[in-house]
This record gives structure tokens, C-alpha cells and sequence, in this order.
């Protein structure tokens, strides 16, 4: 688990996805660590109720990788687990 600030680059329009539990909103938001314009960035899948981000929004996250395999290839997700946005609209 990465728990540290970012800065928003950009987020999708949520979409509707079916689970095991029913239907819930999926977003995908990629986010830069704080330092230069080459620093990582991290693509994160955001589940549940949907804030609405903007590019340069300062956050503090938390973000679960996860690694499975599938037909031979390994996948990685990378999840938002929790938040807390410092920039007010």
C-alpha cells in the first residue's frame, strides 16, 4: 500500500460496472507525485461514490496495487482505497 500527496492529472466520466454485490460508479484517476514534470504517476480505478477531481487538485491517497494472471499475462490494478482532497471548488 502507497499512502502519500498527488497531484490530479486527470479523471474519466464515471461509469456504471456490475459486481458481486450489484452495480456500482467506477472512475480512473491518474496521479503524479509531488516533486518535477517527470516525476511517477500512478493510474488508479476509484470505486463507489465519485468526487469530481481536476487537474492540478492536490489529494493525499491511499492506493492498493494489486497482481493477478489471466490466459498466461499478469495484470496489475491499482486501486484508491482512501483520500482526502486539499483543494476546494
Amino acid at each position: 500500500m502507497m499512502k502519500t500527496f498527488f497531484k490530479v492529472v486527470s479523471q474519466t466520466d464515471p461509469i456504471t460496472i456490475n459486481t458481486q454485490n450489484g452495480t456500482t460508479q467506477k472512475t480512473t484517476v491518474v496521479l503524479q507525485e509531488f516533486g518535477g514534470k517527470y516525476e511517477d504517476s500512478y493510474v488508479a480505478s476509484l470505486l463507489g461514490n465519485q468526487p469530481k477531481f481536476y487537474p492540478g487538485d492536490v489529494i493525499w491517497a491511499s492506493l492498493r496495487f494489486a497482481a493477478r494472471q489471466y490466459n498466461g499475462s499478469t495484470y496489475q490494478d491499482i486501486t484508491m482505497q482512501d483520500f482526502v482532497s486539499f483543494t476546494h471548488h
